[in-house]
């Protein structure tokens, strides 16, 4: 039964800066149910040039110190030196989440800091949760975004996340019709109702998926015509957090081929879990 998947300690790091998004980012996990076993590492990445050890090291353990005293759980402190998008991504390398926060009302200064809430969830290879500086605890739904093209992983994540939360899980898969051709008429192959059966057979199969492994996980199907971020975005004030798979490789082609996971994390004010379609075998790095 998969419902022992919330019983899993969990190996969790939080990557923080001098900025309050960072502060959210350590609330969120403190949220968090972790099982007995589990080890959060709270890790800045530094270039040694602008602040001084001591003050890299007092900040590193004062968001520790936010932490509830959990005897249960392993608390690290870590200072790293380096470029800050690919030394936080090393520091995961075997952990089973990353937790970064996001300066989403402030985003020319997050251009500045070189995108850091985009370009890590980009190029990470485990799971990263975004969370936005706006952010406030809601008891909601685990929402996932539903796409076949991004693979098991998400939907996987998602459930294990709603078990260990035990909140329920809404698989949401939204679907609009292609821009008509020049013509202006749709090929056969886009009848609108040919479309609206292909999304919710995709949908139906995420479902049975469901009910297969996670016997004991309450979940419900939506199907709704519209933008997938659109859509999300609507459901996402009564959500927890949101699941999107990733199919892209660099953040550039995330912006410019209509990343949803890019969308949510700039426009919304909801926790966003961005799920690599595979990961490598933690023995081959």
């Amino acid at each position: 039964m998969h419902d022992a998947a919330a019983l899993v300690p969990q190996h969790v790091v939080v990557g923080i800066d001098e900025h309050e998004a960072s502060l959210r980012a350590i609330d969120w996990v403190m949220e968090r149910d972790l099982p007995s076993g589990s080890r959060v590492d709270v890790v800045t990445v530094t270039n040694g040039w602008t602040t001084s050890p001591r003050a890299d090291r007092a900040m590193v353990e004062a968001a520790a110190a936010r932490l509830p005293d959990r005897s249960h759980v392993e608390v690290e402190t870590l200072v790293r030196f380096g470029a800050p998008d690919r030394t936080l991504i090393e520091a995961a390398a075997d952990a089973d989440l990353l937790v970064i926060g996001n300066r989403r009302q402030h985003r020319l200064r997050t251009a500045l800091d070189g995108w850091m809430p985009e370009r890590v969830p980009t190029v990470a290879d485990l799971p990263v949760v975004v969370v936005p500086e706006d952010w406030e605890p809601v008891d909601g739904d685990v929402l996932l975004g539903v796409d076949a093209t991004t693979g098991d992983a998400a939907l996987r994540f998602a459930a294990d996340e709603a078990l260990r939360s035990r909140r329920r899980l809404s698989a949401l898969r939204a679907w609009k019709l292609p821009v008509a051709t020049a013509t202006g008429a749709l090929s056969v192959l886009e009848d609108p109702q040919l479309y609206e059966d292909h999304n919710r057979s995709v949908l139906a199969d995420s479902e049975r998926l469901l009910h297969l492994r996670y016997p004991g996980l309450r979940h419900r199907p939506l199907l709704e015509e519209g933008d997938p971020v659109a859509r999300l975005l609507a459901h996402a004030p009564s959500a927890s957090l949101i699941v999107v798979g990733r199919r892209h490789r660099t953040t550039i082609g995330g912006v410019f081929t209509g990343s949803t996971a890019h969308g949510l994390i700039t426009q919304g004010r909801t926790p966003v879990a961005v799920v690599p379609q595979r990961r490598r075998a933690l023995r081959e790095r």
